[in-house]
């Protein structure tokens, strides 16, 4: 039996509020907003059946693992292929500049341009194959949680996906947004739902 996996945008962080760039440090506590919008996803994952946890090694990313694990009873376990994308030289800026030259890189990652670079950082290619190295790692049979970010799922996920035309256009996730995957064949996976919100409804 193939299992699904479901993937999870972190919630509301600290480095979030404060529009800075951050994809090398780990360090971005979650917000109040972030840990409810992790607790309702909890809940709403709790009767899916997921049978293992795994989560980028971000602190906003392990701290939403760690509430939805709560409600889900289940181990965590990091895995750094989830982590977001490495924007070099530009990590941890916060002026106009700095997010004009991210966003165009990052519009270059969202078309598959293989070879856009962020400054001192990696590649689409680079982000591309550790963020499909670490969908592989989880086994066929099981169901999984991915909690990761936004940035590398939008720019990557599609590009796996052999259903990538139904995912074209401006792809967002939300803070706790859920990514629904179903494996296909190797290293490749059928998009059954994208960014999921229903249990945020009514959270300010």
């Amino acid at each position: 039996m193939v299992g699904l996996i479901y993937v999870v945008r972190h919630g509301q962080s600290v480095v979030n509020v404060e529009r800075r760039i951050s994809g090398r440090r780990l360090v971005g506590d979650l917000t109040d907003l972030g840990r409810e919008q992790a607790t309702r996803a909890g809940d709403w994952l709790a009767d899916k059946g997921i049978t293992c946890l795994l989560h980028s090694p971000f602190h906003r990313a392990e701290q939403t693992a760690r509430i939805i694990s709560d409600r889900l009873n289940l181990p965590l376990e990091v895995e750094d292929g989830l982590r977001e994308m490495d924007a070099g030289d530009l990590d941890g800026r916060t002026d106009g500049e700095a997010w004009e030259y991210f966003e165009s890189i990052y519009a270059r990652w969202k078309r598959a341009e293989l070879d856009a670079r962020y400054p001192g950082g990696e590649s689409h290619l680079e982000g591309l194959n550790r963020y499909r190295a670490a969908l592989m790692r989880v086994p066929m049979d099981e169901t999984a949680l991915l909690v990761t970010h936004g940035g590398i799922t939008v720019s990557c996920a599609p590009y796996l996906c052999v259903n990538a035309a139904a995912l074209q256009g401006d792809l967002r996730m939300a803070n706790t947004g859920i990514v629904v995957l179903e494996p296909y064949d190797t290293g490749r996976y059928i998009c059954r739902s994208w960014n999921l919100t229903d249990h945020l409804d009514g959270l300010i």
